[in-house]
């Protein structure tokens, strides 16, 4: 459950820095925003991967 939390506030967080470059510049918010979502779909992808694996009772 922390790890969901964690690629969901990942992604939210690069989605803020991409909005923060749409209004304001800079091309530090472009490089951490698209940072920031591969690191929250990586781990949201491997909590799927990890969920498909698991044998259900």
């Amino acid at each position: 459950m922390c790890a969901v939390a964690f690629g969901l506030l990942a992604a939210v967080a690069g989605g803020l820095q991409l909005w923060a470059y749409a209004v304001a510049g800079g091309p530090r918010h472009v490089v951490l925003g698209i940072f920031a979502i591969a690191v929250g779909a990586s781990v949201l992808v491997a909590v799927a991967s990890e969920f498909r694996a698991r044998p259900r009772r």
